[in-house]
């Protein structure tokens, strides 16, 4: 069983590293420091979980399913490797350079396991794939045709773009949600305040003139009363219903109907099928121009989209290319892709440039897609302003107007 070495060394220039290996013995772990040009200084055991580090935070988001990096991290990567290689410098140099110059820890410490399988001989795409799926089947599967083919610098270049476009989208659509989730929770925040504090003071006003409190006063705080007695009912509940709708979306039947309502809803849908056009797009048509063929590439592009729906018209794609057909006639099954794409994949069958025409695809639908969602954004703002402002103005009128014919009768 493996267990965790913390240790401090030096390189040769005489800079201090640290870090953590998961390693089976400590003969081990010092055997690892010294393959990547390292002077030990001091190794001990972690005999203790903690809780608050860095480290298990990160194993948490993997157990939970969530990424340890971003698509950023990869487009750095990616571009840095290969200017270091156009530039003459081995692979495993420069794994080794850019094991301690990434920012995320996380993405540092695989890269340091990559480079000590390729010294035990492995090529870049094995270890890639020997850290247990932590780099994306893409990556992968780019980097052994790429190494194959003797063109890994160019390739790499070539996912860098890649990641690079999947990056400014996502920074866009971050961009363009960011404002109006503040908003709500700034809304929510303001509500549960005046619930839970403001209208039990204007309570003990009302009740000590012998006043009764407007309908919708008394039901705002009939609610924060019980909320506030029964919270951990509340939370109880909340969390069992989380765990409930995750454990439903594991099911086979569960994940199609959740990821069906994610397409078939009103606005949502046609963000949510527009960016799963984008990356399927941009990812099939990177892996073509890279030299894979159609049919792997379908399988590739199949483990970017996050949707059970679209992976099974996917499949689909793929027993019909087996069977002779062309990619764009079952494309238009389902109603998973839009008809645009479709008639551009048409278009890019007959002209064989199928490759290109899916990178203009994926060039459209990234713009619509940051279109739609900024232009959202820019309504919903103002919408969640006025509602607040109604709905404090609401409350605050219906508690000061019976006050107000109080003062007149004085």
């Amino acid at each position: 069983m493996a267990s965790q070495y913390r240790y401090k060394a030096k390189d040769w220039q005489g800079n201090q590293k640290s870090g953590v290996l998961s390693t089976a013995s400590e003969n081990e772990a010092l055997s690892q420091i010294r393959s990547r040009g390292l002077v030990p200084l001091e190794i001990r055991k972690q005999r203790y979980l903690n809780l608050f580090s860095k480290e298990y935070f990160l194993k948490f988001l993997e157990v939970i399913g969530l990424s340890q990096y971003s698509s950023r991290d990869l487009m750095i990567f990616c571009r840095q490797l290969s200017t270091m290689l156009k530039a003459g410098v081995s692979v495993l140099r420069a794994l080794n350079v850019l094991a301690g110059q990434m920012e995320n820890r996380s993405f540092r410490a695989k890269l340091s396991a990559a480079a000590f399988a390729l010294e035990e001989g492995s090529d870049l795409a094995g270890a890639f794939k020997e850290q247990q799926g932590y780099f994306p089947s893409l990556l992968i599967n780019m980097t052994a045709a790429a190494e194959a083919g003797g063109v890994l610098d160019t390739f790499m270049e070539r996912m860098a773009l890649h990641y690079e476009k999947q990056h400014d989208l996502e920074e866009k659509i971050r961009s363009a949600t960011v404002y109006p989730l503040f908003i709500t929770v700034v809304a929510i925040i303001v509500v549960l305040v005046m619930i839970i504090f403001v209208l039990p003071q204007f309570a003990n006003i009302f009740n000590s003139m012998g006043m009764e409190m407007p309908l919708f006063s008394r039901i705002l705080l009939a609610a924060g009363q019980t909320a506030a007695g029964y919270w951990h009912l509340f939370l109880l509940a909340f969390l069992s219903g989380l765990g409930a709708l995750k454990w439903y979306t594991k099911t086979e039947k569960g994940r199609l109907r959740v990821d069906r309502l994610r397409l078939s809803l009103p606005l949502y849908g046609k963000i949510y099928r527009q960016n799963a056009a984008a990356r399927f797009a941009r990812t099939l048509g990177t892996l073509l121009g890279g030299g894979v063929t159609l049919h792997s590439a379908l399988q590739l592009a199949d483990n970017t989209i996050d949707n059970a729906v679209i992976s099974s018209t996917i499949n689909d794609l793929s027993d019909a290319l087996n069977s002779g057909e062309s990619l764009a006639a079952p494309m238009s099954v389902g109603n998973c892709f839009p008809p645009l794409l479709i008639e551009m994949v048409r278009v890019g069958e007959e002209t064989g440039s199928l490759d290109q025409t899916l990178h203009s695809a994926a060039i459209f639908y990234e713009k619509e897609v940051s279109y739609i969602v900024e232009r959202l954004g820019s309504i919903i703002e103002p919408i969640l302003l006025l509602a607040v402002g109604l709905f404090i103005g609401l409350l605050v009128f219906s508690i000061l107007s019976p006050m107000y014919q109080v003062f007149q009768m004085i």
